[in-house]
C-alpha cells in the first residue's frame, strides 16, 4: 500500500510540484519511451496498479458496468467502486472520464471489455475470445 508522509507540506509548494508533474506529463518533446521510463523510476509497482484500477475502473463505470461487476473484475472494494461511481455521477471525474473516452479502442479498453463477456460454451478456444472482431 502507498504511504504518504503524515509531515504537511506548505500549500504553495504542493501547487508548484503538482504543476510540474503535470507539465512533465504532458510535455509533448519528451517521447511516450521517455514518459515510460519516468514512471517506471519514480512509481512503486503499487501506485502503477492503484492507477491504472482507477482508470480502468472509471472507464468501466462510464460505460454503464455495474459497480459489483467493476469491483469484481478489478478487486476492487465495494468502497472503492460506489465512490468512484458518486463521483462520476456527479460529474467530478469529468476530466479523468474524457480521459477515457480516448482511449476507448486501446488494448487495454479491449482486454477488460472481454473480460467482461460471459464465459465461452464448452469446446470455444480462449485464444478466439482476445482476437479483435472486424
Amino acid at each position: 500500500m502507498s504511504h504518504v508522509s503524515p509531515k504537511p507540506i506548505n500549500k504553495d509548494l504542493s501547487k508548484k510540484i503538482y504543476e510540474l508533474l503535470i507539465g512533465a506529463i504532458t510535455n509533448k518533446s519528451i517521447s511516450k519511451k521517455q514518459h515510460g521510463g519516468a514512471f517506471n523510476e519514480l512509481l512503486t509497482p503499487t501506485e502503477k496498479v492503484m492507477l491504472g484500477k482507477r482508470l480502468a475502473a472509471v472507464s468501466l463505470l462510464s460505460n454503464n458496468v455495474s459497480p459489483y461487476r467493476v469491483g469484481k473484475v478489478l478487486q476492487l472494494s465495494p468502497t472503492t467502486t460506489l465512490k468512484l461511481q458518486t463521483r462520476l455521477e456527479s460529474g467530478k471525474l469529468s476530466n479523468t472520464k474524457r480521459l477515457c473516452s480516448t482511449l476507448k479502442k486501446s488494448p487495454l479498453q479491449l482486454y477488460l471489455e472481454n473480460l467482461l463477456k460471459p464465459l465461452p460454451r464448452y469446446g470455444t478456444s480462449p485464444a478466439s475470445l482476445f482476437k479483435e472482431k472486424y
